[in-house]
């Protein structure tokens, strides 16, 4: 039900002077952070359910809500103050994003990750993405290219903020996923871009283990002005080079991270 003022607050509980965030299976409760405490939510009767994806995915990307985590429908309804309805299509949204799965008789959980899944997602975007970035540099506009710049540029601002690991990696995933995309798009190849861009959105819960600590971000920063570089000088085959030495090494990375979170 929607209140008179049309706005729903994420309550919490204190348990042992910490607080947990309660719409979630309590048997394994999500500490939350400072920075989490003081960004809760506050839904407007418009798009709820967008509202509640919404936090949820900075939750799971972020780390703060754990691979296999289960998100109870009926919990986060009675917790948001909301009926079931839009939660439930927030989690169908997530769903199609590829973060969470639903299992029969226990509903939705946050995906677990797995090396041979990483394995299959990089193999095929090295490929395609490597031929998109081909395409890219022969066409690509002044106007796309200073996209890339501005969007460089932000990423090492955000950086280089004094600031915690946590409140950055959300927006720098943004903007990772946002320079590939920009480049996808540019090929032109309606089929490549659309199947690259799923590829891309299935790939988003691995990025917190790319992102978690900072010299894999600057890697990342470096790489992506290497291929810019590239770009302007519309040399296709440096570019795509560039492409896939990228991918293949946050592949490696973001085993190496699972490896030692052991997961």
């Amino acid at each position: 039900m929607v209140s008179p003022r049309g706005l729903y607050e994420l309550r919490t509980v204190i348990s042992n002077g910490v607080r947990y965030l309660t719409p979630f299976d309590m048997t394994s409760p999500v500490q939350l952070d400072d920075h989490m405490l003081n960004s809760r939510p506050r839904f407007s009767a418009q798009s709820v359910s967008q509202q509640i994806s919404d936090y949820l995915r900075a939750a799971i990307v972020q780390g703060t809500i754990k691979p296999n985590q289960r998100l109870i429908e009926e919990s986060l309804a009675q917790e948001l103050g909301v009926s079931r309805t839009p939660v439930r299509e927030a989690l169908r949204r997530l769903e199609a994003e590829g973060l969470i799965e639903f299992e029969a008789q226990k509903g939705a959980r946050v995906r677990p990750v797995s090396a041979e899944e990483l394995t299959e997602l990089y193999e095929l975007r090295i490929l395609l993405e490597a031929h998109a970035a081909r395409l890219a540099a022969q066409k690509i506009t002044a106007a796309e290219l200073d996209a890339l710049h501005k969007n460089t540029d932000e990423f090492l601002s955000i950086l280089d903020q004094s600031d915690t690991r946590g409140q950055q990696i959300q927006r720098l995933i943004e903007l990772n996923n946002e320079f590939h995309t920009r480049i996808i798009q540019v090929s032109g190849n309606r089929h490549l871009i659309r199947i690259a861009k799923s590829l891309l959105e299935s790939n988003a819960l691995y990025g917190v283990y790319y992102y978690h600590e900072e010299h894999k971000s600057r890697v990342s920063h470096q790489d992506h002005l290497a291929i810019l570089d590239a770009l302007e000088k519309h040399d296709a085959d440096r570019t795509a080079q560039l492409v896939q030495a990228h991918l293949t090494q946050a592949q490696n990375m973001i085993l190496e991270a699972m490896q030692q979170m052991a997961i």
